[in-house]
């Protein structure tokens, strides 16, 4: 009787063993249910852009631990085939740019190449990709400290080699108004994988493909795979929250904001209407911080000065802070 008993184990765990590990993005470990926020291959897509982003590191450079480059080209890749935002670099291109500007500046360049100051594009947001946790190798023990006893002859030093990983990740993408600096939204993603490999080797760890484009490690190891996914689900979470209509656009991210401040080139008088002849307010001083509040009338613009005192000023006199 213990014979038949032992080899029913037997046959159960092998069964267990040998079960097929299903499609590669779809699973997420040996439990029946997927957690809510599953990766899938479907990426959302907005009809137009809502807004113009760009990607900030955050200050901990988190990926360096896991051998891995920035998250910056995920979210760079996630935003282009989405078409939810326009991205702008603001790291190596931003220098590449100034580089540009230099030899314009220089006269290097060739006539008519139209590179110069008020060109650049205003960024609508910043998105700050993070990590809230990882786990590269979580239950990591070989399943023949548990089966090798009960498994009948070369059963039990196959299980012995046999070794279940599960990697995991959870990671966040704030989102901040680039002109009011608040935080309007943390979308969140998590994605986890447990594999079953034979020694030493990890069998087929499946992405989007989007890992294969970023490189930098996110589709050559395990962990870097796992974060792809995570991110994946996390930035469709953040379009969801943008088309939900709670996200402001770019142009009500523009208006919400206010006008920028201006700052007096000169001294000059601000007046009680627009006009050279109006009631003089004050003597505004060079280097005066003043807050349109929207009033124009051909060269003369409304203003508040820091003070609260309010008036007319030439904007012949005023520029952007």
């Amino acid at each position: 009787m213990r014979k038949i008993v032992d080899g029913a184990v037997a046959l159960a765990l092998a069964a267990l063993v040998m079960a097929p590990a299903g499609p590669a993005w779809a699973q997420y470990g040996m439990d029946k249910k997927k957690p809510a926020n599953a990766a899938t291959p479907e990426m959302p897509r907005c009809d137009r852009p809502l807004g113009v982003i760009a990607i900030q590191e955050p200050e901990k450079q988190w990926w360096t631990e896991l051998g891995l480059s920035s998250p910056e080209t995920l979210i760079k890749l996630f935003a282009s085939r989405s078409g939810c935002f326009r991205v702008v670099d603001r790291n190596a291109g931003l220098a590449m740019r100034g580089q540009e500007r230099d030899l314009a500046g220089s006269g290097d360049l060739q006539r008519g190449a139209n590179i110069g100051r008020g060109q650049v594009i205003a960024a609508d947001f910043f998105l700050v990709p993070d990590i809230a946790n990882s786990n590269s190798n979580s239950g990591g023990n070989a399943i023949g400290a548990v089966a090798g006893s009960v498994l009948p002859g070369g059963f039990g030093a196959l299980a012995g080699s046999i070794r279940t990983k599960k990697s995991e990740a959870q990671v966040i993408i704030t989102v901040v108004d680039a002109r009011t600096t608040e935080q309007l939204y943390v979308a969140e993603g998590t994605a986890k994988k447990t594999d079953i490999g034979f020694g030493g080797g990890v069998g087929g760890f499946g992405s989007t493909g989007f890992g294969a484009l970023a490189g930098g490690g996110y589709s050559n190891t395990e962990i870097g795979k796992v974060i792809t996914a995570a991110y994946f689900n996390a930035f469709i979470d953040l379009i969801h929250y943008a088309q939900s209509g709670s996200m402001p656009t770019g142009a009500d991210a523009s208006a919400n904001a206010g006008p920028a401040a201006m700052v007096a080139t000169q001294s000059m008088p601000m007046r009680s209407g627009p006009s050279p002849t109006a009631s003089m307010v004050l003597n505004v001083p060079t280097g005066a911080i003043l807050y349109p509040t929207g009033g124009r009338n051909g060269v003369w613009m409304e203003v508040d000065d820091e003070h609260g005192n309010r008036g007319w000023v030439s904007s012949a006199f005023v520029t952007a802070r």
